[in-house]
């Protein structure tokens, strides 16, 4: 195959850009030649220790310029790389299991792993009978990432597939999703183009590496296009938001950000943890872009947001909502970033598939919802809204999200029997709920992760964002859907929160989810199952909740029959 156009800036690496990677009290910069040169050592280490051109490698790496070179190093070397997610502090078996699970997968004869992680790759693999550091056992080996930087230069003709990126499994177990380079290249230029990215722009990242919106939307686009990227650690961002903020700022660096993703948890940690007096004098003006993806997006946290930013410089333009998946590489739908984000508030009992959404007027309530904007389809793919049937229902209607197009991936590693997004007939079948209203659409949130209630359908992110409004912190509040004993059920679990916030949600809940039984649960931290990227395990706290028989031994409520 011809080269593949992503792979292209390792033979005119930029000097004067590269990747930089930042904290509290540091920083390391490595330009884009260096970062080139041990791509392609690291791609000689890979072929003189025998790693078959075509196989799986996966990546165990701390965020920053070494995993990129590592990335850019596997597929330099002829293989397929797989990003895996590096332990913390709270990881435990679960995270253990994930690595493992990995690597089975894949059949991996190799784990590419950087001196912080090594010990812990072989120990984990281990577990498995999967061979040791030494190469002995009969399973994958763990090949340390500064031994292969050391090797002689190599290269190898690429292979059709470029990594296998699994899902966040927050609505099932992860997947193992095959991209090609073909799909690669058409996503990454197609984002581009959405961006309207050019030589000069900047990105800055907090974002996970292994996770499709770091990986692809903050790795791929900005090392593919060489333009400089300036990364921090997700817990740096958690702790002091600021510091990743001041990295916008024109007036306290000399080549400031103009693009940068984030899910909306982190504008809410940002307008949680920054005030106007920490941003006095700040020019934020240099920012064209901030996307904002992977969850449903409350019009109110965007509110809060702009009006925090804007006597800084921020434009509102540049909040970018966006809608996308692994299964489509990344980005599928995004409003364009020279347009201002739009809402439309409809009414919540008309909320279900096939039916027609119904406009308010007026402000807020408990009767309607306000829907952000996701977009409109990005270059290359073609969306629609399809109804049971499978068939496009007319705009203005509630369905399932169809996607086909070019950023398609080939499918999964293995198709099983899961239930949730699937390929079929050479369309992607999303599984997320939304309708069409002039050419962009509205994401209301998954199937699996909405039971119907008197007709009507009702969403575990609608009724979150009502616990949001009414005061909690969502990064401590997981509501699940689902049905036992024939009834339909709404539970809201309460990750280390007071007998107050129980009485909170009990009041939204009533409000919210009528004609279901209504149970608030009260956890300890760390309860609520997460995937590696900090999402909400929703299908596996409900199946815990009700196969456990725990919805009888948490406070209830119910309305009477109708």
């Amino acid at each position: 195959m011809s080269r593949p156009r992503t792979l292209n800036w390792l033979d005119a690496p930029r000097d004067d850009t590269g990747v930089e990677m930042f904290d509290e009290a540091s920083h390391t910069y490595r330009p884009y030649t260096e970062l080139a040169d041990a791509a392609g050592r690291i791609a000689g280490g890979l072929i003189a220790r025998g790693v078959p051109r075509g196989a799986v490698v996966p990546l165990l790496c701390s965020t920053g310029p070494d995993l990129v070179a590592a990335f850019y190093g596997v597929q330099a070397a002829g293989c397929v790389v797989s990003v895996l997610a590096p332990p913390t502090r709270m990881s435990g078996e679960a995270a253990r299991a994930h690595v493992r699970a990995v690597v089975t997968a894949v059949d991996a004869g190799a784990v590419v792993a950087d001196a912080a992680h090594h010990d812990y790759a072989v120990d984990v693999l281990a577990g498995t009978g999967t061979g040791t550091g030494t190469g002995s056992g009969s399973g994958a080996r763990v090949l340390l990432l500064e031994e292969l930087a050391a090797a002689e230069a190599g290269r190898r003709d690429p292979v059709e597939q470029a990594l296998v990126q699994f899902t966040s499994g927050s609505s099932g177990r992860p997947r193992g999703v095959r991209v090609s380079h073909a799909a690669l290249d058409a996503n990454t230029a197609a984002i581009r183009a959405w961006e309207r990215a050019g030589r000069d722009d900047s990105w800055c990242s907090w974002l996970p590496m292994h996770h499709d919106m770091g990986l692809i939307g903050c790795l791929v686009v900005p090392v593919s296009g060489n333009n400089r990227l300036a990364v921090c650690r997700p817990e740096t961002f958690l702790r002091h938001p600021l510091v990743y903020l001041t990295r916008f700022d024109a007036k306290r660096v000399e080549r400031p950000a103009t693009i940068t993703a984030t899910p909306a948890f982190g504008l809410k940690r940002i307008v949680d943890k920054v005030g106007h007096a920490d941003l006095e004098g700040a020019d934020l003006s240099r920012t064209r872009a901030v996307i904002v993806g992977a969850e449903r997006i409350d019009p109110a946290l965007v509110t809060r947001f702009t009006e925090l930013m804007r006597p800084h410089g921020l434009d509102p333009h540049t909040l970018t909502p966006a809608y996308g998946l692994a299964e489509s590489t990344l980005a599928v739908t995004g409003v364009p970033v020279e347009e201002e984000p739009r809402s439309v508030l409809v009414h919540r009992d008309e909320l279900r598939v096939g039916a027609q959404v119904s406009l308010a007027d007026g402000r807020t309530d408990r009767a309607t919802v306000q829907v952000m904007s996701c977009g409109r389809a990005l270059d290359g793919l073609t969306v629609r809204v399809v109804g049971e049937d499978g068939e496009p229902l007319p705009e203005g209607h509630v369905g399932e999200l169809a996607v086909t197009g070019s950023s398609l991936a080939d499918g999964y590693l293995t198709d099983g029997s899961a239930e949730g997004t699937a390929f079929a007939g050479g369309r992607l079948l999303t599984r997320d709920v939304a309708f069409e209203l002039a050419g962009e659409f509205y994401v209301l949130g998954r199937l699996g992760d909405s039971v119907k209630v008197h007709a009507r359908s009702l969403f575990a992110e609608d009724v979150e964002l009502m616990l949001g409004r009414a005061g909690l912190d969502l990064s401590r509040v997981c509501v699940v859907l689902g049905e036992a004993d024939g009834q339909p059920h709404a539970v809201a679990v309460l990750e280390g929160l007071d007998t107050r916030a129980a009485k909170v949600a009990e009041e939204v809940l009533a409000a919210a989810c009528p004609g279901t039984r209504r149970h608030v649960a009260q956890v300890p931290r760390g309860a609520i199952p997460r995937t590696s990227s900090g999402k909400s395990r929703r299908r596996r706290l409900w199946q815990r909740l009700s196969q456990e028989r725990a919805l009888d031994a948490v406070s209830a409520a119910a309305d009477s029959p109708a």
